[in-house]
């Protein structure tokens, strides 16, 4: 991984990512131990990935797009080990280059998108929660205590997500708030950052903002990244208002997700540099760099910045946010 910084080069980091995911075979059962043969794959995928996103041997050749940083978001439980591995191999990847400091974040959540997962897991494990809640809260917990510079992430809500043979969502919306909240909660007493996704769900969030958590310091995360922000300039002033004098709040867009509609440079106008960072939100580590320049030049564009100012106010925004400074 040695490696020489070549002049010029833009680093980047990557606020909101599941590379992951990216892993031959995906996540493994929650109930199987990994295999050696799986660990050596994880093991394998791992620095490549750290190897793509480091930088290569030669830098002064190819992209002059180098990661300098990034937050690893889970989707359940089963994947809260495989985070950490790739953090791992990338923290002992960075050691031995000289193209500078990496920061990568783990994060661990249950996404809406993956909540019916962790249920049918927790059946399987015959786990029977107190009082209604998820079996799936306590190794939260515990995984944040254990790592106290992780945050919590992916969670939210999201009602456009169907099971194509059913017509049904995969999550009723009621459970997706019980998650949620309950993962909020957590946030909240550990505090630490969360990141949130909301797709056609802004009513329900808002609602949970408002209403079920307090409007004073300590009653909400301290600080709250909306990824992949979907909202109209209205719903930045909403979601502004439910969260001031509780947390910081920050925003990001995924080019996959958000380029394609026109209210995108309107809303990041709206928002303004101070609270914007970049993310990629890709499964596919070969393509984070790539994906990285199109939104510092998409937002370079909309705010009518230079791309390097936009680049290093946006890391300097995530560095912050994730308590890396």
């Amino acid at each position: 991984f040695a490696c020489v910084m070549a002049s010029r080069r833009l680093a980047f980091f990557d606020a909101h990512n599941h590379v992951h995911m990216s892993m031959p075979g995906q996540i493994p059962p929650f109930e199987e131990n990994l295999s050696m043969e799986t660990a050596e794959a994880f093991n394998r995928h791992s620095k490549d990935v750290a190897n793509t996103l480091l930088g290569e041997v030669d830098c002064s050749v190819g992209s002059n797009v180098v990661v300098r940083g990034m937050a690893l978001m889970s989707t359940q439980p089963r994947d809260f080990a495989v985070v950490n591995i790739v953090c791992d191999k990338i923290r002992r990847a960075e050691e031995d280059c000289l193209s500078g400091p990496f920061k990568s974040v783990p994060c661990y959540g249950v996404h809406p998108w993956f909540l019916h997962e962790a249920e049918a897991d927790g059946a399987v494990l015959g786990s029977d929660p107190a009082n209604g809640g998820f079996w799936w809260e306590e190794l939260l917990r515990q995984s944040l205590l254990e790592n106290p510079s992780a945050c919590v992430g992916e969670i939210g809500l999201d009602t456009a997500r169907y099971d194509p043979a059913t017509g049904n969502p995969y999550t009723p919306l009621d459970r997706q708030v019980e998650a949620f909240e309950a993962q909020l909660r957590i946030a909240t007493e550990l505090e630490r950052p969360v990141s949130v996704h909301a797709v056609r769900a802004w009513g329900p969030l808002l609602n949970i903002l408002n209403k079920r958590f307090g409007k004073k310091k300590g009653d909400k995360p301290p600080r709250m990244y909306f990824h992949a922000f979907g909202g109209k300039p209205a719903v930045v002033d909403q979601v502004d208002a439910a969260c001031r004098g509780t947390s910081e709040v920050i925003y990001g867009f995924a080019p996959i997700i958000n380029f394609r509609s026109p209210k995108t440079a309107e809303v990041i106008r709206k928002i303004g540099i101070d609270r914007l960072v970049l993310e990629t939100d890709h499964e596919d580590y070969r393509c984070v760099k790539d994906s990285l320049d199109a939104n510092a030049n998409f937002v370079a564009k909309a705010l009518d910045m230079d791309k390097v100012d936009v680049i290093n106010r946006t890391s300097a925004n995530a560095l912050r946010f994730y308590g890396l400074e």
